[in-house]
């Protein structure tokens, strides 16, 4: 049995899904170790609890084994597969528990694209350093934005690379007040980073 798990542990993602499909659960708890820590930073940043951030969580992987068929290799790698069923996940967690309602206690309208979701495997080393790096201060200079509303729908929005549209059915708000919302956060994030002697431009 451990010579099994040992030759299973020099397999890559798509040779472990391989195993997966047959019922190889062995196989998925490899994936899930590789992956589960990326997925549950992902989570939280956007839930900011961590109760509800390991539900989700679990909600994700056991998506991912249900789900595994449904991975076409040819459609791009797994990862970019496991960050939408994350996403996916996520936006359906907040809609059911309409916890957004909570948050919402009281213009920017850039590229769709998602700054990082994820670490990019085609990036040199110090380049996947350097966007870590990034990535920490951003995180935590989001978690001393002062309204949540403003943090969701800016994270949504550079992060996740929803569109405003997409960003207003999650959140039940107009188009204009998740443009404010997102250009008050820009705001927040930079006196943010400015104060701690950084520059960054959002």
């Amino acid at each position: 049995m451990a010579r099994e798990y040992e030759h299973l542990s020099t397999l890559d993602d798509a040779q472990l899904v391989e195993r997966i499909k047959i019922g190889d659960e062995e196989a998925f708890q490899l994936l899930f170790r590789k992956h589960q820590n990326w997925v549950y930073s992902k989570v939280y940043r956007i839930l900011h609890n961590h109760q509800d951030a390991e539900e989700v969580w679990q909600d994700i992987f056991l998506k991912v084994w249900r789900r595994i068929d449904k991975w076409n290799p040819e459609m791009g790698s797994f990862q970019a597969w496991l960050n939408e069923v994350a996403k996916n996940t996520i936006l359906d967690a907040i809609r059911k528990r309409k916890r957004i309602r909570e948050m919402l206690l009281s213009t920017e309208d850039e590229s769709k694209m998602p700054m990082m979701n994820y670490e990019s495997p085609l990036l040199p080393p110090d380049k996947q350093i350097e966007m870590q790096e990034a990535r920490k201060l951003i995180d935590q200079a989001l978690d001393e934005v002062s309204k949540p509303n403003h943090r969701i729908a800016w994270i949504l929005r550079h992060l996740e690379g929803l569109s405003i549209s997409e960003i207003c059915k999650t959140l039940g708000c107009k188009e204009n007040t998740a443009k404010i919302w997102i250009f008050r956060c820009s705001k927040e994030l930079r006196k943010i980073l400015t104060r701690k002697g950084l520059s960054w431009a959002t």
